[in-house]
């Protein structure tokens, strides 16, 4: 395979390029699959037809040594948000890269720069943080009801008496009274009940039993088994209940 940066226009879209590990052994990065942060819960699956896809096309492809995920921010038009955060005369923004990290960065670099030192760059109006946004107004709708559709959740759930049929690695939501309960087994059998509700804006959060951590659908946040926030916006932790008096641990 050349050392090339390979991508398709599929939906979900995949990604191919090399990593020299040595002068006789390549890594190679196969990307792809993409769900909506929150909204899935089949790693395995998009693991799986991943996988499926690259030895289609790749039939000398030898064993997999490393699988992960990761969160990637997509701005609704595809342009990433470079320059003058608004209403702040000096704080820069650096986002939306769309997992184009690389290039965004170095076109961040010449950007931000450009407006520190002379106080404008021809590129500036394409990338500001500021624009307004009158492509894809549909997808832009359909994002900004989800913590609508997602506030709904509060209304349906099992009693929490079922979290006693949790296995480890397992994560549902349930209720106590009028609560939404987060609750998980971690890897080591532990018992974790927590607070539905994301430390940021309050949207229910979903179990992502490959990460073994909650997710939340609204703006990304993700948390630990324990509670702790991993990932931002948010940054408190999700709140603590208090066990049933005859809860057990699992296998």
């Amino acid at each position: 395979l050349a050392d090339a940066l390979y991508w398709d226009t599929l939906d979900p879209y995949h990604y191919v390029r090399l990593q020299p590990l040595s002068t006789d052994e390549v890594l190679v990065i196969i990307g792809g699959e993409d769900h909506k942060a929150g909204e899935a819960d089949d790693g395995e699956q998009r693991f799986a037809v991943l996988e499926h896809w690259a030895r289609e096309r790749l039939p000398d492809l030898g064993a997999i040594t490393h699988r992960w995920s990761g969160q990637v921010l997509e701005p609704i038009d595809f342009v990433g948000f470079i320059g003058r955060s608004p209403d702040e005369e000096h704080v820069f923004i650096v986002s939306g890269d769309s997992g184009q990290g690389i290039t965004n960065g170095l076109v961040a670099g010449i950007l931000i720069a450009d407006l520190i030192t002379s106080g404008s760059n021809a590129w500036e109006d394409v990338y500001s943080p500021a624009r307004k946004i009158y492509k894809n107004l549909g997808e832009y709708i359909s994002e900004n009801i989800t913590p609508l559709k997602n506030f709904a959740e509060y209304l349906s759930a099992s009693e929490i008496a079922s979290v006693e049929g949790l296995r480890s690695g397992e994560g549902c939501l349930v209720r106590s009274g009028l609560q939404k309960v987060a609750a998980c087994r971690d890897q080591k059998g532990q018992l974790h009940l927590h607070s539905a509700s994301c430390t940021h804006l309050g949207c229910v959060v979903h179990w992502n039993s490959l990460e073994q951590c909650w997710d939340c659908p609204c703006h990304g946040s993700q948390f630990a088994p324990d509670g702790t926030a991993l990932n931002g916006p948010a940054v408190s932790p999700l709140a603590e209940l208090e066990k049933p008096a005859h809860h057990q641990a699992a296998e």
